[in-house]
Order: structure tokens, then sequence, then C-alpha cells
């Protein structure tokens, strides 16, 4: 447990790229997921580039829509090594020009593949490696146990996996020589604390959002999760994995969940929790603490929309 975490004051949270947009907005969707988070505390402020989706153009389009840039991001953190988080890295550090902060787990650039009947699909960091990165500047923090990023503000560090219906998925690496089952043990996620609870960030959550949660509570000492923000990995999950994730989700006050939480997935949270979940697009922006509860999230004005109608 991380003592003194303390409490934000604030956060904007804008998401910069996911699979969707939503009706009549003018953003680049993209598989995966890429979130900045504008933090503020009594005596700190700083900006997180949270997960860099699967390619960076889309995010640089979003953020010129949105009138935000990365120019006082400090840190990039990756919540695992698939691609579609991970992809985007290189062009952003190209883009800022300058050293940064990433954090990460320890294993993130291990091998990770599917095994398909038509082939091997590789779905880890493939190119550029570590030694390519840090010669465009990054400054790599891998780390197993929880960081504290600032007042109010830590990582996950690698999530223990306590319950039985959140399960390892068909997914592989290669230890030793050996093909085995790949434990993605670098899933984590940054939990931000507020007096009104904790708001946890997932990037797709393999680690289950119910261990999630269950960790969260343990290192910070905090019971209360007042909101989830990410995906949930719902799609192709079991039916006890569902109906029991949904179930601890009654605790939460909010959940905004997209990505790979998938449709049937966000259909049955809908359901069991009317207006405390919203879908998560492309350009969606949630203020913490929450202002107005019949408009938990939000995207760019009506009338800036069509100043944006052609791609440049």
């Amino acid at each position: 447990m991380i003592e003194e975490l303390g409490y934000l004051t604030e956060a904007d949270i804008s998401v910069l790229a996911e699979d969707s947009i939503a009706f009549d907005t003018p953003f680049l969707g993209r598989f995966g997921l890429s979130v900045l988070l504008e933090l503020r505390s009594d005596d700190c402020e700083k900006h997180i580039l949270y997960d860099t989706n699967s390619e960076s153009a889309p995010i640089f389009r979003n953020l010129k829509i949105m009138s935000k840039s990365l120019d006082k991001v400090s840190t990039i953190f990756l919540s695992h090594c698939h691609y579609d988080h991970t992809d985007g890295l290189a062009g952003i550090l190209e883009a800022l020009g300058r050293p940064i902060s990433v954090v990460a787990h320890p294993e993130i650039f291990r091998p990770c593949f599917e095994i398909n009947p038509d082939g091997i699909r590789q779905i880890g960091i493939v190119d550029p490696n570590i030694t390519d990165l840090e010669q465009k500047g990054t400054i790599f923090t891998l780390s197993r146990e929880p960081l504290n990023l600032m007042t109010g503000v830590m990582t996950s560090g690698e999530i223990e996996r306590v319950t039985s219906f959140e399960v390892l998925e068909d997914l592989y690496t290669i230890v030793d020589g050996e093909v085995v089952q790949d434990h993605e043990r670098d899933d984590s996620a940054v939990i931000l604390s507020f007096e009104e609870g904790l708001v946890i960030i997932t990037g797709c959550c393999h680690a289950g959002i119910v261990n999630t949660m269950i960790h969260a509570r343990n290192i910070t000492g905090v019971d209360k999760i007042h909101a989830i923000v990410g995906g949930l990995h719902f799609i192709d999950a079991s039916e006890e994995k569902i109906e029991k994730s949904i179930e601890a989700l009654k605790e939460v006050d909010w959940i905004f969940a997209g990505h790979c939480t998938g449709f049937d997935g966000m259909r049955r949270i809908a359901n069991a929790y009317g207006d405390r979940f919203s879908r998560i697009h492309t350009g969606s922006m949630i203020h913490f603490p929450i202002q107005d509860p019949t408009t938990p999230v939000t995207t760019i004005p009506t009338n800036v929309r069509d100043l944006h109608r052609l791609y440049e």
C-alpha cells in the first residue's frame, strides 16, 4: 500500500483514439485506445498519455479537433504490450522530439502471439524495440510494483489474479525457447484518487475488472470505487465472467466503457445500470468531479463540428 496517496482536485479525461466515433462527430476512429489525462491536485499538475493506440496519426488529428496537444505530457503509460495500445508510440515520440518518461511493466517487450488455423499472429510490440525507442529519447521506468506518479495518482503495478472466473486467454509467449501460455502479467491500470473514491483507468483489463478492483482497494486502502473508465474485455468472455463482473460493478458509481468491452457487453452493462453507464468514443471527454450527472460524457460543441468536416 502506498501511504498518503492524497487526492486530486480535478481531472480531464479525453479519449484521443478509440475503435469508434459518436454520431455526427468529425473524429478519426482507429482500433485501440489512447487517452489524455490532465490531472490537478492542490500542489501539482501533470499530463499523462495513457496508451498510444494502434497508430499515432489519428491521435494527432483528433488532438487538433479537440484543441488539445501533447506539449505538457511528461509521462506515457502503457497498460500492456498489445499493438492496439502501443503501435502509436514511435510516431508520438518522433512528433514530440524530446525525452519523455514511459512507464510500463518489465515484460512489456516479450513476444506475444496468437496461434490461429491460418498461422501465427504477432500482437505484441514487434518494432521498434527497446533500444530503438531509447534512442528516440524514451526514458523507461519498468516496474512490477505500483508507482506514485503525483499526489492522488498511482499505477496499479502487476495485478494479482484471485478470481476463478477471470481466466487467461489463448495467447502465447516464449520462455527459455519454449512456447507457453502468456499470463499477461503486464496488464495494468492507472488509479486516480478523489474524495468521492477511486477512478480506475483501464486499457483492456485482461486481468479482469473484478481482479483490478480488488487490487486497487488493496494497494490504496480505499474501499470506494467511484468510476471505471476504459476497456473491460467482455468480448468473447464467458457468461460466468460477464455475470459476475456486472454484479461486482454495482458497487461503482459510474462506468464509462468502450473498446474491447464489446457491443453485447456494453448493452448488458447499460441494461443493468442505466444512466450510470456511458459508452466512450473517440472524442469523449469526462471531467472529474462530475458536474452534471445528466451529461457526464461530453464532446466538442456543435458549433465546432462543421469546422472539421473535411479530412485535412
